[in-house]
């Protein structure tokens, strides 16, 4: 009996253009896939996308991330940081990828564009536009 090849089945990394430079994420391990869990949690409450604190059980699991350690980017935190990307670039980047993983790319880009996408100014809800 042959072996299967799994190469269509498996999950694709995660590709990030920026600047002209492409970084490819790779999916996280079992290990870190469960700190970009917790840390979904975490960036849940912290967003205020639920009303709730943090479980003991997810902030035991948090406290176990080293620093210069991002579960949901790998290897690629440390090609950002040595490429002189800035910190809130990054910390953007980061929260993109624990949603992408945690949660899937639909909510990930919709996350993405509640929080970054410029806003006009006058344009939130119930303000008329201004008269020419």
């Amino acid at each position: 009996m042959g072996a299967v090849d799994f190469g269509e089945w498996v999950a694709p990394d995660l590709e990030v253009t920026l600047g002209g430079r492409t970084y490819w994420v790779q999916p996280p391990t079992v290990a870190e896939m469960k700190k970009v869990l917790a840390a979904a949690v975490r960036g849940e409450v912290k967003l205020r996308l639920v009303d709730a604190d943090i479980p003991a059980e997810v902030q035991t699991v948090l406290n176990t991330i080293t620093p210069g350690e991002h579960p949901a980017l790998g290897p690629v935190y440390q090609q950002l940081i040595d490429d002189g990307v800035p910190s809130a670039t990054i910390d953007r980047i980061g929260y993109y990828a624990v949603f992408f993983w945690a949660r899937g790319r639909e909510y990930a880009d919709a996350l993405a564009q509640a929080l970054w996408m410029p806003r006009e100014l006058g344009a939130e809800a119930g303000e008329a536009a201004p008269k020419g």
